[in-house]
């Protein structure tokens, strides 16, 4: 009984991690980006992110735990892939985020176009990086649930 809730604290966290990238990422933003100017929808996305990263927190966690306290194995496939999705997504929240925030204040008190423009190249490259980070958790959490429901009975 025990391990079932486990398991099912396991699957929960996993897919809610999972599944707020996927709603992010593919509905919620590209719909702000649609309906607001830019300037509005980043404001917004900026407002969101702080709760974004955090339920990931949250379910990394108590992904973390379960699957140590339910597998025997410390370097399986499961393993390596939390692993991918830890680092990726704490590294993307308390480093890549804030970066990316201090930059898009800058570039907004910035005197000069020049240095606007120079906060902005800087800007792209930081959102690139933090969009590969979350392309890379996102297929790692893939992963993850295939080599997880792979011993599944239903």
């Amino acid at each position: 009984m025990l391990m079932n809730f486990i398991h099912f604290v396991y699957i929960l966290s996993l897919v809610g991690w999972v599944g707020s990238i996927v709603f992010f990422s593919f509905f919620t933003a590209p719909v702000i980006f649609k309906l607001l100017d830019r300037e509005k929808a980043g404001e917004v996305v900026g407002v969101i992110f702080p709760k974004y990263y955090f339920l990931g927190y949250v379910c990394a966690v108590m992904t973390l735990l379960s699957l140590l306290v339910s597998t025997q194995e410390l370097f399986g496939p499961k393993q390596i892939l939390l692993f991918i999705m830890i680092v990726g997504w704490f590294y993307a929240g308390l480093v890549v985020s804030p970066k990316s925030r201090n930059l898009k204040a800058l570039r907004q008190s910035a005197s000069s176009a020049e240095e606007k423009e120079s906060y902005e190249v800087k800007f792209k490259k930081v959102h690139s990086l933090a969009v590969k980070l979350n392309g890379t958790v996102l297929l790692a959490g893939l992963g993850l649930l295939w080599f997880s429901a792979a011993g599944l009975n239903l």
